[in-house]
């Protein structure tokens, strides 16, 4: 049986939600990133003040989206959006905003080189704006938040997003949070971890009844290094949910004294709540009325009051409705679909999007016509891939074109943005769309490079007269003798105090078939932006590779990099060692900050020296333009090490 409500209480649960993401996001936002449980006290002073917040900023976009498209958006139409009008750039959004510029678009933007951010907060906290615009069809709501989820996620983070969407939208119907949740987790995949996240933390709510305790077994078995975490974070929402017996800041202080990731956990929780109360029981008890709100993001909207935001999204969710909203304003849209006539998408075999010599890119080319009569037309592809495909679609008709891109043969450059251009007429008028590839990074590898422990030589083996006994007595060790004996017969010993290899000897042109080299040599193509010791090298144990880079940019500049690493390394930019690390630490995308490194125009040298300790040796480097939450450079190109010149 098709649902319903009447406008009246469906303006009620919209402004309600909007209250709530606001004014309890706002208790939570200067606090945003602590991992530690907290002891504040509420003051009205907390809420006084609202600030932005990217978890309303993106759904006010989302929200002039589909006032100008209708339902006529693609995920790429979102991207697109978000990467020309959001302006900050914190963990998956940089990601996100990196592959757009590279012509990667949903559903791989999401899960191309974004393996530290892939199960982030990002998507779970725009759930709100698909709920509001079809609260009388769940399924429907919850199929727009996937095509929101995939801009910057994959997986796990989709399915909170999803979660929540349901779950919020059977708020206009239902008040009781274990129903509530019941019903989302029909949204939900019987085998993810994030179900199980949900299914945890009630039973531990049900049984426990303080919040402190089950945020303590929540983390001992959810933790995260990242504060942006979803498990630990989503975690924390539904804790304050559950326990907060439905009070607006009882809950909100709940949420904030548990930690991390607050302005969202907050701002989440403050929103359900706004959708089962409503507004006029929340102005009510607690007198927010004529709140404002602070975008940080590029969108024009008629004011600031979140009143007005409401109306906004309650006269577009009527339209949409289908009469399941009674009694609204009769307000006409005139939506134009964001790609006319014909609408584009991509997608990437195994969501890999790299290209590199002997690796072609299979990329899926999908086409739908949105003409309301038969398009016949040649789509012409250009760039570093040419071609011409005959197109012959109906109204409505979708069509998927197989494509395999080739890396140019001899080509001695692999740039790092690669965009194709597709460019059709219609009616005489020429139309096009771009995409691209990723061109992988180019490094010769030198090594593995590894030493015995303790040193020894032929000579010194050959007078011992007890094998190794000599050997072991001959050094001084702290250390129990047999402790030394045994790492003699069973490990290796990196050694990151000598340079095994001078600058230049690294950068030589590479030659497989030269046996003369001083150790082993191969070109290693890094695809993603983080990578591991064991994608370079099969040795297990202790050893050092050294990864020589010719970098080309087109001008000169000064860059921000940033490096990740859960085990030693050196970097050297253009013959000088601009910084080091001797200690293995847990690997994050942004373990390491360096200001203002000069580059110049055309080819720069990059050494960077890796050691593997255990068998979790995990990296990353990245360019950027600021030194935190900066945008990713994406002009980049690396001159393949068969070219390089002695």
């Amino acid at each position: 049986m098709k649902r319903s409500l009447t406008y009246k209480n469906y303006f009620n649960k919209v402004y309600g939600a909007l209250l709530g993401k606001t004014v309890i996001g706002t208790l939570g936002a200067p606090f945003e990133g602590i991992k530690m449980p907290l002891e504040l006290e509420f003051s009205p002073e907390m809420i006084n003040t609202m600030l932005p917040n990217d978890d309303l900023d993106l759904q006010v976009l989302w929200l002039d989206e589909v006032e100008r498209h209708g339902l006529d958006f693609t995920p790429y139409d979102l991207q697109k959006r978000f990467a020309e009008a959001c302006p900050y750039d914190p963990g998956e959004y940089a990601v996100m905003r990196k592959n757009y510029k590279r012509g990667v678009y949903p559903p791989t933007s999401g899960a191309f080189s974004n393996d530290f951010y892939l199960e982030g907060m990002g998507c779970p906290i725009r759930s709100e704006i698909w709920a509001c615009l079809f609260p009388c069809d769940t399924a429907q709501a919850v199929n727009l938040s996937e095509r929101d989820g995939v801009l910057d996620h994959m997986g796990e983070s989709v399915y909170a997003e999803k979660f929540f969407v349901a779950l919020e939208a059977e708020a206009f119907f239902e008040s009781d949070l274990h129903i509530l949740i019941e019903k989302a987790l029909e949204y939900v995949p019987e085998d993810s971890k994030f179900r199980r996240l949900v299914l945890d933390t009630v039973e531990l709510c049900d049984k426990y009844k303080d919040y402190k305790i089950v945020l303590r077994k929540l983390l001992f078995k959810y933790g995260h290094p990242d504060c942006t975490n979803l498990f630990e974070n989503i975690g924390i929402t539904l804790i304050a949910l559950l326990l907060g017996e439905g009070d607006m800041i009882k809950t909100g202080m709940m949420a904030l004294n548990c930690g991390f990731d607050t302005d969202c956990t907050c701002a989440t929780a403050g929103a359900v709540l706004g959708f089962i109360a409503g507004a006029d029981a929340i102005i009510e008890k607690y007198g927010w009325n004529d709140i404002r709100y602070i975008l940080g993001v590029e969108c024009e909207r008629r004011s600031d009051r979140v009143i007005d935001l409401a109306e906004d999204i309650a006269m577009l969710g009527a339209y949409l409705s289908d009469g399941a909203i009674l009694g609204g304003p009769k307000i006409m849209y005139r939506f134009t679909p964001a790609q006319y006539p014909l609408e584009f998408s991509t997608s990437y075999k195994n969501n890999d999007a790299s290209l590199y010599p002997a690796h072609p890119c299979f990329v899926t080319l999908k086409v739908k016509n949105h003409a309301e009569r038969l398009v016949n037309t040649t789509l012409l592809l250009s760039g570093i891939y040419e071609d011409s495909i005959s197109v012959s679609l109906s109204s409505g008709e979708i069509a998927e074109y197989e494509l395999e891109i080739p890396f140019p043969v001899n080509e001695s450059i692999i740039r790092e943005t690669n965009i194709i251009n597709v460019s059709y007429e219609y009616d005489g008028e020429l139309k096009r769309f771009d995409f691209g590839v990723v061109g992988a990074t180019a490094w010769k590898a030198i090594g593995p490079i590894w030493r015995t422990d303790p040193i020894c030589d032929t000579k010194s083996l050959l007078a011992a007269d007890l094998k190794y006994s000599k050997i072991v007595n001959a050094v001084e060790y702290s250390e129990n003798m047999y402790d030394v004996k045994r790492r003699f017969h069973l490990n290796f010993a990196p050694d990151t105090d000598s340079e095994y290899m001078k600058h230049d000897e690294c950068f030589t042109e590479f030659d497989e078939n030269n046996t003369s080299t001083k150790y082993e040599e191969s070109v290693f193509y890094q695809r993603e932006d983080s990578f591991r010791f064991s994608d370079i090298c099969g040795l297990k144990g202790p050893a050092v590779i050294y990864l020589a880079r010719k970098l080309i940019i087109p001008e000169d500049r000064e860059v921000f990099i940033q490096i990740g690493h859960s085990a030693p390394f050196a970097l050297w930019i253009n013959g000088e060692k601009i910084t080091e690390r001797k200690c293995c630490d847990t690997f994050d995308a942004e373990n390491v900050h360096l200001a203002n490194v000069k580059l110049h125009s055309g080819e720069n040298t990059i050494l960077f020296r890796l050691t593997q300790i255990n068998e979790d040796a995990k990296y990353s480097l990245i360019f950027s333009m600021r030194n935190t939450c900066g945008e990713h450079y994406t002009d980049s190109a690396s001159l393949h090490p068969e070219f390089w010149k002695n």
